[in-house]
């Protein structure tokens, strides 16, 4: 999901999640085909590490040089994949690990303007 997008949330989709993952999948609406009780927050950036670093950060090196063609940003998204490091990665990984404990302690409720 991104940008606000809405995610996919068709019959479908549910009974192939169901399938394959069972108890395990936290989504939207996913409780109300499955009678579960958990449901994921709606519009939770807090909790997505895309969201909340990786979405941002590729943005400003992918359009840095303005690309006008699509080989030209291909390209652009290529060295912005490459140029995020291993250590990066570990380091918004470590964040997320921060932000799920906090939603755990915040009782699953939404929670906002909180610095990590």
């Amino acid at each position: 999901m991104q940008d606000g997008a809405r995610p996919n949330r068709t019959e479908k989709l549910f009974r192939f999640l169901d399938e394959y993952f069972g108890n395990r999948v936290i989504a939207l609406d996913y409780p109300k085909f499955t009678g579960t009780e958990m449901d994921w927050p709606p519009y939770s950036p807090d909790l997505t590490p895309c969201d909340y670093f990786l979405w941002g950060s590729w943005k400003d090196i992918v359009y840095r040089n303005h690309p006008s063609k699509l080989d030209e940003l291909e390209s652009a998204i290529c060295v912005a994949y490459n140029s995020i490091s291993v250590e990066t990665l570990k380091d918004v990984m470590s964040n997320f690990i921060l932000r799920l404990r906090h939603f755990i302690f915040s009782n699953y409720e939404h929670f906002e303007n909180i610095v990590f």
